[in-house]
């Protein structure tokens, strides 16, 4: 029940909070469609991908990022907490060590020999930043803190907060499908894993500062050929320019290794979602609930 103070009748605000409160999980599925993939995905393919360069997806990214938290600050009148603090940080980047396989089997495939052009260091920095905190805002923050505050009742309130935006998370990424429906199928599987343990990490820490930063490395670490390529005029001359590059590992590596690293990524990749969802449980075991629920008795 709602103990503050009622809001004024007609007012965008309170029409907000309403349908928050009372069809709240039309809430999370219509949010999720609109941000991720309308205003995001689909504005992005028809304005964005006309560039190589990445400072229009990073403004884009921040500015969903500052409207997703105007919402919910204006529809709770200031209550809602993002998870925007300083404590927990550390304790949530410790619980975010199953992305070190990410971080891994990212670097062995990106790692190459010759010059890192600061200008593309600092782009993909600034674009992986702005993706971390994007889409942690809208999951963790925006969809996991709903979901802690519509099910503050129920016994499976953790359980359910976790399987759900854990799902949506990974079903997010289908707006990658018209590119690569194979790799998207796989990409949808094992963000659902890793969706398990960032939810855990935010739901026991309340902080949102360790999983942007994870998420943002793993997903720069992915991205990491192109720091050592110098900013290019469209995606045709990134491609010819990537075609010269010279891979580390495959220049160190046994034949064997090389011949056999597609597997051996896809295994890595299965033992980064195993090992989130299997932490992810751990850390939101029973004997941490009471923790838990001490830390989420505010909104």
């Amino acid at each position: 029940m709602d103990n503050r103070p009622d809001y004024e009748k007609g007012t965008v605000s309170g029409w907000m909070h309403r349908f928050m409160e009372e069809h709240a999980k039309w809430f999370w599925v219509l949010y999720s469609v609109l941000i991720v993939l309308v205003i995001y995905k689909a504005f992005s393919l028809t304005f964005l991908e006309k560039t190589p360069y990445s400072w229009d997806y990073a403004f884009h990214h921040i500015t969903l990022a500052l409207l997703s938290i105007l919402m919910m600050r204006e529809a709770y009148r200031g209550e809602f907490h993002m998870g925007f603090r300083g404590k927990g940080f550390w304790k949530g980047l410790v619980m975010c060590w199953p992305a070190l396989v990410f971080l891994a089997v990212n670097l062995a495939g990106s790692l190459c020999i010759g010059r890192v052009y600061p200008e593309s260091l600092i782009q993909e920095l600034v674009k992986n930043f702005s993706i971390g905190l994007f889409e942690e805002v809208v999951v963790r923050a925006v969809l996991v803190g709903h979901m802690m505050h519509y099910w503050r009742n129920s016994p499976r309130r953790v359980f359910n907060a976790v399987l759900w935006s854990s799902v949506l998370f990974g079903v997010l990424h289908i707006g990658n499908a018209l590119a690569a429906p194979l790799n998207t199928a796989f990409q949808i599987f094992y963000a659902t894993g890793f969706g398990i343990i960032f939810a855990a990490v935010y739901i026991r820490t309340r902080n949102l500062w360790s999983c942007i930063l994870v998420h943002a490395l793993v997903d720069f670490t992915g991205s990491l050929t192109l720091i050592y390529l110098p900013l290019q005029p469209d995606y045709e001359a990134y491609g010819a320019a990537a075609a010269d590059l010279t891979y580390l590992v495959p220049s160190v590596a046994p034949d064997w290794l090389i011949s056999g690293w597609g597997l051996i990524a896809i295994l890595g990749l299965l033992l980064g979602t195993a090992l989130s969802v299997a932490v992810g449980i751990y850390e939101l075991r029973k004997a941490k609930a009471e923790e838990t629920a001490l830390l989420w008795e505010k909104m």
